[in-house]
């Protein structure tokens, strides 16, 4: 895989392999349950500041086409929408 630098816009990586190898972590920019997007994509990763009853989670949550809902990676529970 090429190595690519960038500052801004979104990544799409596609491997070889099944794995993709993160040497220096990521750094995710805290979201409001608001400002989530409108058409997320299965897989979709986000930093949650607040769910949608405004409640603090300050928590890693991703985007499930399975249930058509945002879940929390800790424990796959579902981000309140209201």
């Amino acid at each position: 895989m090429a190595k690519t630098v960038r500052t801004s816009g979104a990544y799409t990586l596609q491997p070889g392999t099944e794995v993709v190898t993160i040497k220096n972590g990521l750094q995710f920019t805290p979201v409001a349950f608001a400002n989530l997007p409108g058409s997320p994509a299965n897989g979709m990763v986000a930093f949650l500041t607040t769910d949608g009853a405004g409640a603090t989670k300050n928590k890693l949550c991703f985007y499930e086409t399975t249930n058509t809902r945002w879940s929390y990676v800790d424990d796959g529970s579902a981000v309140a929408t209201s």
